[in-house]
């Protein structure tokens, strides 16, 4: 799931701190993905442009964003709020400029739209329903820990339909995944530096992409093929309990059935990111991400799969403090950058990226360290989000 960025007046030479591929340079299958997106949008984004070293990454990150933007019950719309109030949330500038344009687009006055920007939640003109869904993204964003069985239920009272809540916390989850991920690799906006500098050209900007991107953009709902619920049903099964080996199904994920097409999108980025790291630090990451979020069903899964392999739990949180443990250097900064990335993902610089190629990491696999925890991340907002209640 990506925030896109609308139509740009600048194609920057450098996107984030990692190296890319830029459309030009591509061929093969990530030439493939890159016309997909165009299809829909005039220039790839620098956002999507990050993930072009693993071209099946970024094929899942944007097949689930279109499942869950151009599908479902939920207004277009209200979907853009929760991306600008989240990304404000998280304090990743790139997302909430992208979705401001859309917001705008989508057909959000101009007015509420600014008002949402800077008071989130609490901002005048919305509606019982909307007010609840805002405020639950603002806390499972901003304070994943708090979030209780009663915070699930107050939203089920406002939302009863279980597709329209589904939808809404698969659109929160995901954009708790990508605004990390922005923040992270230190992804450049597409407006240039100079229209950024003042408020009102920053504003002017965004409106002018707006009004280009109501005009060039088709946001109607679009069909989104995928694997039938059944058989995503049963892959989840394997992929949890046979591969991984944990005890149960993440609590929740049954509902994701109710949107197929999510459910579709979702699994593939899940499945991607066990498939594109070393089984033992995905349980660490998992543990570490698990642990600082308060979900104790991943904290407690991957924790175990460590112990029956030798491996303390205890010693695994302590490297991502930055406290001595048994664990070689490079595993003690990509659980370091976990726990930032999850914590506070906007301080990380460049600094962080340099560190961790000292430490062996291609651009490639630091890549891969993101995705991963901005995966976890992001299913962490589904379990609690989706838990019975």
């Amino acid at each position: 799931m990506t925030a896109l960025a609308a139509p740009t007046i600048l194609a920057a030479l450098f996107v984030a701190y990692i190296r890319h591929i830029a459309p030009a340079q591509a061929g093969g299958r990530l030439a493939q993905v890159y016309r997909e997106i165009r299809g829909e949008v005039p220039r790839v984004p620098n956002l999507m442009q990050v993930f072009s070293l693993r071209p099946e990454t970024m094929e899942g990150v944007y097949r689930l964003w279109i499942a869950i933007m151009w599908s479902g019950r939920t207004p277009r719309q209200l979907k853009e709020l929760l991306a600008v109030v989240i990304a404000k949330a998280a304090r990743c500038d790139y997302c909430a400029e992208a979705h401001m344009i859309y917001l705008l687009a989508a057909g959000m006055d101009t007015d509420s739209a600014w008002d949402a920007c800077t008071r989130l939640a609490e901002s005048d003109g919305l509606s019982p329903r909307e007010r609840a869904a805002l405020r639950f993204a603002v806390r499972l964003t901003a304070e994943p820990r708090a979030v209780r069985a009663s915070d699930r239920a107050s939203l089920a009272e406002l939302w009863p339909s279980v597709e329209e809540r589904v939808e809404l916390v698969a659109t929160i989850s995901a954009f708790n995944s990508v605004t990390r991920v922005a923040n992270a690799l230190g992804v450049v906006s597409e407006i240039p530096r100079a229209l950024r500098r003042f408020e009102s050209g920053r504003r002017g900007v965004i409106a002018l992409l707006a009004k280009v991107s109501a005009l060039s953009l088709d946001l109607g709902e679009k069909t989104v093929l995928g694997d039938p619920p059944e058989q995503n049903r049963a892959a989840l099964r394997l992929l949890f309990l046979d591969q991984l080996g944990f005890g149960a199904l993440p609590p929740g994920f049954e509902l994701l059935e109710a949107c197929p097409e999510v459910f579709d999108g979702q699994l593939r980025v899940v499945k991607k990111s066990v498939a594109v790291m070393p089984r033992d630090r995905w349980m660490r990451i998992g543990l570490v991400v698990g642990r600082l979020t308060g979900c104790e069903f991943f904290a407690t899964n991957c924790a175990d799969w460590l112990t029956q392999r030798g491996e303390s739990a205890d010693d695994v949180i302590a490297a991502s403090e930055g406290s001595p443990s048994s664990l070689p250097d490079g595993e003690h900064a990509c659980l370091r950058f976990a726990r930032d990335f999850t914590l506070h993902s906007h301080t990380i610089d460049e600094d962080r990226i340099v560190e961790l190629r000292r430490l062996g990491l291609s651009d490639g696999a630091i890549l891969d360290l993101a995705y991963v925890t901005g995966t976890f991340n992001g299913m962490v907002c589904l379990v609690l989000g989706l838990a019975p209640f």
